[in-house]
């Protein structure tokens, strides 16, 4: 990518990061915040679309790469924590897309187009396995006892990791991110108990 292009991008990524809807924000400021011509924008981009799109496609493979790079799977404690580091990682980072990679709500981000559609999904499905995983190795080692088949356990513990980590990154939580993941942990053991 150009050192152009590369600042242009960070730019938006700047407004994604605050949470801004990137319709409303014109080739004009995105040029002034970039610190080059609005010309300059047409030389990397065709339009505003394109300029949104491969914003989107540049977050979204840089949160894949975080989220899913491969990990050891030691310990079902160990594994849990490392993953949600992760997650609080990129959630620090963009909580409105972590958000709707964590709670499948696409269509709460203005612009995203199929491919974007279909990287989350991917990103969700490959999340799901991993999880899926990880609780494989607490039932192994016993220290998750499924007694009956809950079929809304995966929802509430999507729900736990997403409405614990979205408030402590809020910063309504007063702790510090290894106690925030032990608290998710321990939530998540007692919600499966």
């Amino acid at each position: 990518m150009s050192q152009t292009k590369d600042k242009i991008i960070q730019v938006l990524v700047e407004h994604i990061k605050q949470g801004n809807n990137l319709n409303d924000i014109s080739l004009s400021k995105v040029a002034q915040e970039a610190e080059i011509g609005k010309s300059t924008v047409y030389e990397h981009f065709k339009n505003k679309e394109e300029m949104i799109s491969s914003t989107y496609a540049y977050l979204l493979n840089k949160y894949h790469g975080i989220l899913l790079e491969d990990m050891p799977m030691t310990t079902f404690k160990a594994s849990f924590i490392a993953q949600i580091k992760r997650i609080l990682c990129v959630m620090s980072d963009a909580k409105s897309v972590m958000d709707a990679i964590m709670n499948t709500q696409l269509e709460g981000i203005p612009s995203l187009n199929i491919e974007h559609q279909k990287l989350m999904e991917n990103i969700q499905e490959q999340m799901n396995i991993r999880f899926t995983n990880i609780m494989a190795l607490g039932i192994q080692s016993k220290e998750i006892v499924v007694q009956t088949a809950n079929p809304y356990a995966k929802h509430v513990i999507q729900a736990l990791i997403s409405g614990i980590l979205l408030q402590y990154v809020k910063g309504e939580m007063e702790i510090d991110d290894d106690g925030v993941c032990e608290l998710v942990y321990a939530q998540v053991i007692k919600a499966l108990s």
